[in-house]
């Protein structure tokens, strides 16, 4: 009887311990969407991404540089639809940053929605921004 009521009275309190921990490292943890590749020492990040309408994302990223040197943030629009993206804004600081530091300079009026080149980061991003929601 003592077991069952241990069993009770714990299992709600482990859950709970468990759904705090996991909700805080889900909005912690900054989400690596394409890995240093030959050519480009870059690491880059999904900060946050959120939903504007059905299949429309806006999505802001960072690009770590070699040797954390710096750290470009990015905020674009992403289609996962007609899979184009528009970028809105963006800046780049000194050293390694989880996020801007400053207001991002606006981009939107010179941008345009345009499409995917295979392989870039931008195709990466779109490709898992998309497959994520």
């Amino acid at each position: 009887m003592i077991s069952l009521l241990k069993k009770r009275i714990f299992q709600p309190r482990l859950l709970l311990l468990i759904l705090v921990t996991a909700l805080s490292f889900s909005c912690l943890a900054n989400d690596m969407y394409r890995s240093p590749k030959q050519g480009d020492y870059g690491t880059y990040y999904v900060l946050k991404s959120e939903n504007i309408r059905h299949g429309v994302f806006k999505v802001l990223t960072s690009r770590i540089g070699k040797g954390k040197a710096y750290t470009d943030f990015t905020e674009l629009g992403i289609n996962c639809l007609d899979r184009k993206y528009f970028i809105l804004a963006g800046s780049s600081e000194d050293g390694s940053k989880d996020k801007p530091s400053k207001p991002l300079s606006d981009w939107s009026k010179t941008s345009k929605w345009t499409h995917l080149v295979y392989g870039s980061s931008k195709y990466d991003l779109l490709s898992f921004v998309c497959n994520k929601h």
